[in-house]
């Protein structure tokens, strides 16, 4: 997975939100607000990271389970998918 080009990743009134730009505007109306885990894996699908880097990130920052933070990565990833921020490699 990768994240679609057509979706910019801003700060607003301290909020991280994905905003769709370009194409996208026309099959996403509104923006994204992302929480500390979706804004982790968003920023490590940028960098070219996997799941297995992204899940160890995950774990190496908060207190959780592997399957804890593969759920929290999985989770984070279909609800990016379903609002078409993300696109297959």
């Amino acid at each position: 997975m990768k994240v679609n080009s057509n979706f910019v990743l801003r700060k607003v009134g301290g909020c991280c939100v994905a905003v769709p730009v370009g194409r996208a505007c026309t099959t996403f109306r509104g923006v994204a607000k992302l929480n500390d885990t979706a804004q982790l894996v968003w920023e490590s699908l940028l960098a070219g990271d996997g799941e297995e880097q992204t899940v160890a990130r995950l774990l190496d920052i908060y207190d959780v389970t592997e399957d804890h933070a593969r759920a929290a990565y999985r989770s984070a990833v279909e609800r990016m998918v379903e609002i078409g921020a993300l696109t297959e490699d």
